[in-house]
């Protein structure tokens, strides 16, 4: 399979992941055809360009690292290659506010597959996940910084909490800066992912403790006179916040 029928694969790969669970044959594919470094280089590009690739990407690694876990070539590429984009983290946003959003997405899909691979190895991660996410906060975001921010830690925080509570109050304390200011990239929805974010946080990143009253309040804070059920976690992933973000 050359590089062009690759890339072909892995767009296809992105898409058809939306509809449901890829078959592991897909996988085993991927893994006979090609040589680790090439694999690793066309999943960088693709998680890069493609916001919808990075759960596929540790899917991917998770079932080749299965298949020989004695065989840690591909962890080792795909390792080196997103420590490295950390390390150029500034070049890579100054490039592409996408891509870097991308990257970060990337770092966080990848946590549990090396700590599952390697908890030791795993460690690495935990310095680049909370630098990359006050960097979406801190320096100059715009409103698809401050969403993906947002997500990410809707997402991570417990798992972000149990690594540095400390770190995570640091952030929160950010996003309460960020609900109060008038700058008008904090955008009304914005606001309620960082509510929603804030009342994890405040009931032990636990969806089900917090009271239904506060899932029913709106940015401005005024009960939502519209008879529904509340947004849960599950219910705010499936909403349009730039989760299929993609430059392809």
């Amino acid at each position: 399979m050359n590089d062009d029928k690759l890339r072909s694969l892995f767009a296809s790969l992105a898409t058809l992941t939306q509809q449901g669970p890829i078959p592991v044959q897909a996988y085993s594919m991927l893994a006979g055809q090609h040589s680790t470094e090439v694999l690793a280089e066309h999943m960088r590009l693709r998680w890069l360009s493609d916001g919808r690739f990075a759960p596929l990407a540790a899917n991917i690694l998770m079932h080749i690292h299965k298949a020989d876990t004695k065989d840690i070539s591909l962890s080792s590429n795909v390792l080196a290659l997103l420590l490295n984009d950390y390390r150029n983290r500034l070049s890579v946003r100054n490039d592409s506010r996408l891509m870097f959003r991308n990257s970060v997405k990337t770092l966080f899909a990848m946590y549990p597959v090396y700590v599952k691979m390697d908890e030791c190895v795993s460690k690495c991660f935990i310095k680049p996940m909370f630098s990359s996410l006050d960097a979406l906060i801190d320096d100059s975001p715009d409103t698809d910084d401050l969403e993906a921010a947002g997500i990410l830690l809707s997402e991570n925080g417990k798992v972000l909490h149990d690594l540095n509570s400390y770190l995570v109050e640091r952030i929160i304390v950010k996003l309460r800066h960020k609900l109060i200011s008038e700058d008008p990239v904090v955008t009304k929805h914005v606001r309620q992912i960082f509510i929603h974010v804030y009342d994890l946080w405040a009931f032990g990143w636990s969806e089900i403790n917090i009271p239904e009253c506060l899932l029913t309040f709106s940015a401005e804070g005024k009960l939502s006179i519209v008879d529904q059920t509340p947004l849960r976690k599950n219910d705010i992933s499936k909403q349009e916040f730039g989760s299929k973000e993609s430059i392809v």
